[in-house]
C-alpha cells in the first residue's frame, strides 16, 4: 500500500489508512480523527473517524498505542473567539 504525501478530505479517509504527518489532515473540520503511530516508524495509522469520541475511540488509548488525536474546529477560520461556558 503506497503512502501518500497530500493532503487529504474527510471522503478519501478510512480505517487502517497510513499517512506520513498530521498536517496532511488540516483541510478536515469538526471532526475527530485519532491516528495511531507504530514506535518504529514515522508512519500514522487511522484509527478512529467520527464527530465525536466514543468507546471505539476510547479503547485506542487503552492498547498501549501512541495514539495523536486530530481535531480542526472550523470556528477558528471565522476569525470570531468562542468561549465555550
Amino acid at each position: 500500500m503506497a503512502i501518500i504525501d497530500n493532503k487529504f478530505a474527510l471522503q478519501d479517509l478510512y480505517i487502517g489508512m497510513k499517512i506520513r504527518d498530521k498536517n496532511q489532515l488540516s483541510n478536515i473540520y469538526d471532526t475527530w480523527i485519532m491516528l495511531v503511530k507504530s514506535t518504529n516508524s514515522d508512519v500514522y495509522t487511522v484509527g478512529f473517524i467520527g464527530k465525536e469520541t466514543n468507546a471505539e475511540s476510547d479503547k485506542l488509548f487503552t492498547q498501549g498505542n501512541v495514539v495523536c488525536p486530530v481535531y480542526n474546529d472550523s470556528m477558528e477560520l471565522e476569525g470570531d473567539i468562542y468561549y465555550e461556558e
